[in-house]
């Protein structure tokens, strides 16, 4: 069920790669972005020729934040969902390092359309800001309705677990209502569309940490911060934000014939996660993934991956 990752064997510098005056700057999120072009003969061949790529540099305040983004993309490989491939980059001229997303639908034949579009329309006072709204039985109808039509391919709920899964691994907090969506292909005949991969997987993996304050971190420790991890939807509008592991139970209880999937998608070892990740310690960057804030962030990893094996079994 693992997919196999794209290895770069150097961080990429996209000082020279032509900026997309449409997708110049991008006004969702946090983190500054912008979108350029790959060159026509790039450096290594994970990069697609001409390609659109999305360049999403890390908060100042912490500044190796992009490699969260980059190491959600192998943890999501490991689990077999499907994850937007992701790089290590920097812009010479600038001396900015970020993460360097592939763009994950073509502009020629599909749109994209983000959830929170959707939502807004089913609730007219949709926060669109805060998301406080967000929920899965929501999410539910929009889904079920797009299914019942036949625009929407099968296979949603399972994609719901798997992102659950996903985030309950790598802890992340910010699968807000534009953080997922819908590509939509128009035909002659029809029109049909599928969920995005899953893509802005970086406010994740304690990344908001600093390794000196953590190093000496109990068992204690570790288990207090991720019993404080919330995921961004809850259940429903009633609901209060749930905790990752909550969460996703709620979802296995609720749809139980995505169960066997899901334990399917933990079907490797603990070392198996240092194993996908360890040859970015060596890609030479102006912030480099230390070795200290790998070893924190697999720490957190296998504390999650063991309380998913006891919940899924």
């Amino acid at each position: 069920m693992r997919r196999q990752p794209q290895i770069q064997a150097a961080i990429f510098d996209v000082a020279s790669w032509e900026p997309d005056a449409e997708f110049s700057v991008f006004p969702q999120g946090a983190r500054a972005k912008d979108a350029v072009f790959a060159p026509e003969y790039p450096a290594e061949p994970v990069i697609v020729p001409g390609k659109r790529y999305m360049v999403k540099r890390s908060k100042r305040s912490y500044p190796d934040q992009f490699w969260a983004e980059i190491v959600a993309y192998r943890v999501g490989c490991l689990l077999g969902v499907n994850v937007t491939p992701t790089f290590a980059a920097w812009n010479s001229r600038t001396n900015q390092c970020a993460a360097l997303i592939e763009w994950f639908y073509d502009d020629g034949h599909e749109s994209f359309v983000m959830a929170g579009d959707f939502l807004q329309q089913m609730h007219k006072d949709f926060d669109r800001k805060l998301g406080t709204q967000h929920n899965l039985l929501d999410n539910m109808r929009l889904l079920k309705l797009l299914a019942q039509n036949g625009i929407l391919e099968s296979g949603w709920r399972q994609w719901w677990i798997d992102a659950l899964l996903f985030d309950a691994l790598i802890g992340n907090t910010d699968r807000h209502q534009d953080n997922w969506g819908l590509i939509f292909t128009r035909s002659k005949q029809k029109i049909s569309c599928r969920l995005a991969p899953l893509f802005d997987n970086g406010t994740s993996l304690g990344h908001e940490r600093f390794t000196n304050h953590v190093s000496r971190w109990t068992d204690i420790d570790f288990q207090r911060y991720i019993s404080k991890g919330r995921h961004h939807v809850k259940w429903s509008l009633k609901d209060p934000i749930q905790g990752h592991f909550a969460l996703l139970q709620r979802a296995l209880e609720q749809w139980p014939d995505t169960r066997e999937a899901a334990q399917a998608r933990l079907n490797f070892s603990s070392d198996d996660l240092s194993d996908a990740v360890v040859d970015l310690l060596k890609l030479d960057a102006i912030n480099p993934l230390s070795n200290e804030r790998l070893v924190f962030m697999l720490h957190l990893m296998r504390y999650r991956f063991t309380l998913l094996r006891n919940l899924l079994l």
